[in-house]
């Protein structure tokens, strides 16, 4: 049974069972009885080989079996029977019944005239548009678009055939009177609209006439009398009034006076006096006139008024300005408090535009929130410091008052350097007679900063702050606000900087020697400069370089008399507004002829800056003993502010004083 299942098939019956395939019917096979199988040689095993085409592995094996069905609704190519082998043959149709019933009829046509043209966002979709909204916003490299089909524009409607005959008939040509009639009205079109007036129809009534008005009384006569203009010519100066004027001014009724006679024109009711007023305005009641000097006794004085000096205070003058404000403010933030040197520079600088006052401001917080190391200075144990570190200990020396400065003023926006050099500060004295000068060495810090029109200013805020007295081992914390208001000049008899270029000196020289610097104004190492209190001069607004004379010893063995003179620190400065006020009376103590008597109280004169004395040599002493110029603040137990020359000579031997030194001399 094997044997016969297994008939040949021809090579056209192959082919055509695998064309048949394609279309999804099975194909005929057929298998003759009488003919032998023919063996076939088996063929040799070969190895299956995969490749990859788009991502899939197609197999190449014999008898692979069909996948299903596709989406297109295709059957797969059905299996081949391998010859030999009897297929079962496929089912029979069903029978087709006939109907005598006729197919029913198409719908008529709609004309083309009848259809709507769509807009074009709803015209045939191309092929591309098919793809679906997902697969066009990913970023694959590569897309499959579908393949049109039939039944795809099966709900498509053509748009109707154009047919030209169906359009309307264009318009007729405009003739050129046309045109030019057509402009005309355009250019009429354009000129302004002019008003007019709608007579609507409505129903009108007639209106009443109204009442006759009264009658005018009649014309004045003029009252203005007869002006003759010259001989034999008389001219009426024009009389007429308004209406509703008065027959006379308001002033000719007296101000509260009693009225004069008037009668009543029995004509036309106005009033007319009776008699001819020739005075004019009654006078101002002087008895109410506010009086203009007690009135400004009420206003504020400024402190420029109440100054012996009249001369106008220059703006560049730093030992004249006003620093109240700065000062002032520089004393709301107590170290303690500050959380940080940028937060600390904006809120002592916010408030003020000048350069110069906030470079004060921060001056004075040094002063009033910083104390100088005097322990580590007399131990020897002074270490560097950094400005946060002088922030947080509220300690330092010379460098921490100049780096602190300078970082604040860094923060502020203000241009500011630390100098280093030589300072004549504690521990500084003058060479001795025949003593070698030094070589130039360091010893203190400064600050250099850029104030009002750029100018660099040099200031010292470890001195400004206070003194320290080596002796006792103490600080006095003391505000010296000269060592910020003094020039350039003045600034570099006590400070030697090791940078040559920041002398910033005003006088024309860009430097000065060290030996010049050492020796002082004496010029010479046997002459030391004249002793002078540095409280007392600055509170009093003494200039210190000024004091004559300038040296410290006094010979007497010559003759004649010397002067003894000192001067403001500035004409412009008033000790009302700058100082604590009006200035005290100077007064030298000397001794007699051979030193030995009693002491002579001699008392300066003065003109408001200058205090001179002019005393014999002989009068002075004897050598060794000392001549000292006091300010007397106590006279008679009471303040000796303001008391003139001639009182305090008055009250001398009879009055009690005290004071305070201003400078001292020693005689040789």
């Amino acid at each position: 049974m094997a044997a016969e299942s297994l008939q040949p098939q021809s090579i056209h019956s192959r082919i055509a069972a695998l064309n048949l395939g394609h279309i999804g019917r099975a194909p005929i096979i057929a298998t003759p009885l009488d003919s032998e199988p023919v063996a076939r040689p088996s063929p040799a095993p070969r190895s299956q080989t995969a490749n990859l085409s788009n991502g899939h592995i197609i197999s190449n094996s014999i008898g692979n079996e069909p996948n299903g069905l596709t989406h297109s609704g295709v059957l797969p190519p059905p299996t081949v029977t391998p010859t030999g082998q009897k297929k079962p043959s496929p089912p029979a149709l069903p029978p087709r019944k006939h109907s005598s019933q006729s197919s029913p009829a198409l719908p008529p046509r709609r004309p083309s005239g009848s259809l709507q043209r769509r807009d074009s966002s709803e015209s045939i979709s191309s092929t591309i548009s098919t793809i679906s909204a997902v697969s066009a916003g990913t970023n694959g490299t590569a897309r499959t678009p579908r393949l049109r089909t039939p039944s795809m524009d099966a709900g498509r409607k053509l748009a109707p055939v154009f047919d030209q005959s169906t359009l309307p008939p264009l318009p007729p040509k405009r003739t050129p009177e046309q045109v030019q009639k057509r402009y005309q009205d355009i250019e009429r079109s354009r000129m302004g609209l002019r008003p007019t007036k709608s007579t609507p129809d409505v129903a009108t009534t007639e209106a009443e006439t109204p009442p006759s008005l009264p009658s005018r009384p009649p014309q004045r006569p003029p009252q203005t009398p007869l002006r003759k203009e010259s001989a034999g010519a008389i001219r009426k100066l024009p009389s007429e009034r308004h209406a509703g004027m008065p027959a006379r001014s308001a002033l000719s009724f007296g101000m509260n006076e009693p009225s004069e006679l008037s009668t009543t024109n029995a004509v036309n009711g106005s009033i007319h006096n009776t008699q001819t007023s020739t005075r004019g305005p009654p006078p101002l009641p002087l008895s109410s006139k506010p009086d203009l000097s007690k009135l400004l006794a009420t206003k504020p004085k400024l402190a420029l008024e109440s100054s012996p000096s009249s001369q106008p205070v220059p703006a560049a003058c730093l030992c004249c300005r006003d620093f109240s404000a700065p000062d002032n403010h520089a004393t709301k933030f107590p170290r303690e408090s500050v959380p940080s040197i940028a937060w600390l520079a904006t809120r002592l600088v916010s408030p003020f535009i000048s350069s110069t006052d906030q470079a004060r401001a921060i001056f004075a917080w040094l002063h009033h929130n910083i104390a100088y190391d005097v322990v580590a200075l007399c131990n020897k144990a002074v270490k560097p410091s950094t400005p946060a570190s002088t922030l947080a200990t509220g300690l330092a020396v010379c460098e921490g008052y100049a780096g602190l400065f300078t970082a604040i003023a860094s923060n502020a926006g203000l241009e500011s350097l630390v100098v280093s050099g030589h300072g004549k500060g504690a521990g500084f004295s003058p060479l001795r007679p025949g003593q070698p000068i030094p070589t130039e060495y360091s010893t203190h810090a400064w600050n250099a900063v850029k104030i009002d029109n750029g100018e660099w200013k040099l200031i010292d805020s470890c001195w400004g702050a206070g003194s320290v007295c080596l002796r006792d081992q103490k600080y006095n914390k003391r505000f010296a606000t000269r060592y910020f208001t003094m020039d350039n000049n003045e600034f570099g008899l006590r400070h030697f900087p090791s940078n040559k270029a920041l002398f910033y000196r005003t006088d024309g020289r860009h430097q000065i020697p060290w030996d010049e610097y050492i020796l002082g104004r004496s010029g010479s190492s046997a002459a030391m400069l004249v002793t002078v209190y540095e409280d007392v001069v600055e509170a009093e607004g003494i200039a210190e370089t000024k004091f004559l004379p300038s040296t410290y010893h006094i010979p007497i063995s010559t003759s004649g008399s010397i002067r003894f003179q000192f001067e403001k620190v500035c004409l412009h400065w008033d000790p009302v507004r700058n100082g604590s006020g009006k200035p005290y009376p100077y007064i030298m103590r000397i001794h007699n002829a051979d030193g030995r008597g009693a002491e002579e109280i001699r008392v300066f004169d003065t003109n408001g800056s200058v205090w001179w004395l002019d005393v014999e040599n002989r009068l002075l002493g004897r050598k060794g003993q000392m001549i000292n110029i006091f300010a007397i603040q106590k006279l008679g137990g009471e303040d000796a502010r303001g008391v003139s020359v001639g009182d305090c000579r008055r009250a001398m031997g009879r009055k009690g004083w005290s004071g305070g030194a201003l400078a001292v001399w020693e005689l040789v």
